[in-house]
């Protein structure tokens, strides 16, 4: 037989790997789809909107959560089957179990995914778009109704006010803080709602000792987190460097939970939470930003960086471990 493992063994990380990859991929998504309804819900609550104004907004957010389980998975679910002892004592250690597990994982999760997510993606108008379309009708219905007029903007929070002799105002919490009010004789949205523009501003916040009022007229709030995935990444590039990314991750943490025996399971999918964490993280950071190409390396970087740092906490960890077990020891035996 082979060196590295029985077809028997292969066969069995293969088979663990794919339970883990769907478990810890079903409890990403239903996290993912509880922070995106709690992102939604403040706009809805309170108001009787028709499924078909909510689903636009709704639609964006499934298909994120889908790419970001998907993310997320792929390194827990490594973790896990590769550090049981079940597959251990069937001797599946070797690198070729992990990169076929791996490359399963991606192939399956990914289809999954990605295929949902494309379908979601080109179901209509993005979330810009139908919100420029909000604020533009609630604007002519602010006008026509009469002298004085306030009519509120569904899902956005923004109300038109209109009176005589003056041209109407958008007013609003600005999404800078609780307590921060805007004014407004313009506005335009991104695809992604990332980036605001305004004209003719007046901003009014409040900071601990003194109030703040700012004029201005043009004003530009970019580096928003966007609703959904950002427009800024085309669907190609995102699906590839989560490909890339989730794929090496996770073929790293199931080396790692393989060569480090004393490793229980689930101590393996804190590994794989941790290194999740941190694509988790990079990719918060990537959508906030306008990248340059080679910005987009941060993400698989990210990865790596986790995995480095988790082995060596590892190392540290297990050799803080056996000294204190020795320096128990010690008085015993003398």
């Amino acid at each position: 037989m082979s060196r590295f493992e029985t077809p028997r063994g292969a066969q069995s990380l293969v088979r663990r790997a794919g339970i883990s990859g769907a478990l810890a991929f079903g409890a990403g998504l239903a996290l993912f789809i509880a922070v995106g309804g709690l992102r939604l819900w403040p706009r809805i609550s309170g108001q009787h909107l028709p499924f078909a104004l909510i689903w636009p907004f709704a639609r964006p957010l499934l298909a994120a959560g889908l790419e970001l389980s998907f993310l997320v998975s792929l390194p827990i679910a490594l973790g896990v089957s590769a550090s049981l002892r079940t597959a251990r004592a069937r001797g599946v250690a070797s690198w070729r179990a992990t990169a076929v597990s791996t490359v399963l994982l991606v192939v399956a999760l990914g289809a999954l995914s990605f295929g949902v997510s494309a379908s979601l993606e080109s179901g209509g108008s993005s979330p810009g778009q139908l919100a420029a379309e909000l604020v533009a009708s609630a604007r002519q219905s602010c006008v026509e109704s009469g002298p004085t007029a306030e009519v509120n903007v569904p899902l956005l929070g923004f109300s038109w006010l209109c009176e005589r002799a003056r041209a109407p105002l958008l007013r609003g919490q600005a999404p800078i803080g609780k307590q921060a009010r805007f004014e407004a004789a313009a506005i335009e949205l991104s695809d992604d709602l990332k980036r605001i523009s305004l004209d003719h501003l007046k901003l009014d916040f409040s900071t601990p000792t003194f109030p703040v009022q700012i004029h201005a007229e043009h004003a530009t709030l970019s580096g928003l987190p966007p609703w959904g995935r950002s427009r800024r990444m085309p669907f190609g590039l995102r699906s590839g460097l989560f490909v890339l990314s989730a794929g090496l991750s996770a073929y790293g943490v199931g080396r790692l939970a393989a060569r480090t025996q004393w490793l229980p399971a689930w101590a393996g999918a804190l590994v794989g939470a941790s290194v999740s964490g941190c694509l988790w993280f990079a990719l918060s950071w990537l959508e906030r930003q306008e990248p340059a190409p080679l910005t987009y390396l941060a993400l698989p970087a990210a990865g790596f960086v986790g995995l480095v740092a988790t082995g060596l906490g590892l190392a540290v960890g297990r050799r803080a471990w056996l000294r204190w077990g020795r320096s128990l020891q010690a008085p015993e035996s003398g």
